[in-house]
């Protein structure tokens, strides 16, 4: 069976707050059938951005720390303690999602006493907890954990999707790779090549030759749909059903190649 990713929000600021990310992340990936995500353990930069939109786009359920970020004035006289700017829009891209997709992600969210609940939060937090010491939030999330109905990673599964992934060839990912940079919904060819030719610092017949013999293989493995246009030329569209997958064997392969330079 899938593991179920658990998204973990939780701030860096301080030894404290990166030591309690840690211990959420240690008791998911210890319950059966889960895994956990915390950026702490992204090390690029491009991880900050590839990893945790990819992340937020497979999870299946959401932890979050609310921890006090500062006061802001309300008008008319007042302050409001507000949190970071982080979890808010992690939160808004869930809310997002269960527009998009109608899939209700399970949250599950701990605050400091003085925050405030703002915007997405208002209506996708049920009840937020206080933040009280390590012991009893690993209690609370381990009875969350158990208790809860978390939606399937995806409507497909990670073997399925394998055993396409690996009948591309290399050029093939370079393609899909240039076809999410432009967005990934019909993309002209003739574009598609061109960036592929910038990106890769090839030339741009060779790189239309990459695009022309890759639409072969995006047709045995349907992971690339093909969408014919006779007026201003065909265009490709990343098959929605692998989307996710997709971005996560791409971030896989982005990290191996790091690892390995």
């Amino acid at each position: 069976m899938d593991e179920k990713l658990i998204f973990i929000s939780c701030g860096q600021q301080t030894e404290e707050e990166k030591r309690l990310g840690g211990v959420v992340k240690e008791l998911v990936d210890q319950t059966p059938g889960f895994s956990g995500y915390f950026a702490e353990y992204v090390q690029s930069l491009d991880g900050l951005a590839s990893d945790i939109f990819e992340a937020l786009g497979r999870c299946s359920g959401f932890v979050g720390f609310l921890h006090e970020r500062g006061t802001v004035q309300k008008e008319g006289g007042g302050f409001i303690v507000r949190t970071s700017v982080w979890i808010n829009q992690e939160i808004a891209i869930l809310a997002y999602r269960r527009f998009r997709e109608g899939t209700t992600i399970p949250i599950l969210v701990f605050k400091d006493q003085q925050v405030q609940v703002e915007g997405a939060m208002t209506s996708l937090i049920v009840n937020a907890h206080p933040i009280e010491d390590a012991a009893s939030v690993s209690d609370r999330i381990a009875k969350w954990l158990s208790s809860t109905e978390f939606p399937p990673p995806s409507g497909v599964s990670d073997a399925d999707f394998q055993s396409l992934w690996t009948q591309l060839s290399d050029k093939a990912r370079e393609v899909i790779r240039s076809l999410r940079a432009l967005g990934g919904v019909n993309v002209k060819e003739s574009i598609l090549g061109g960036h592929l030719a910038d990106r890769k610092g090839i030339p741009r017949q060779d790189a239309a030759n990459w695009v022309r013999d890759a639409r072969i293989e995006f047709q045995n493995t349907d992971l690339v749909k093909l969408v014919p246009n006779i007026h201003s030329g065909d265009e490709m569209s990343i098959n929605p059903t692998w989307q996710s997958h997709i971005a996560g064997a791409l971030s896989d392969q982005r990290r191996s190649a790091s690892e390995a330079t």
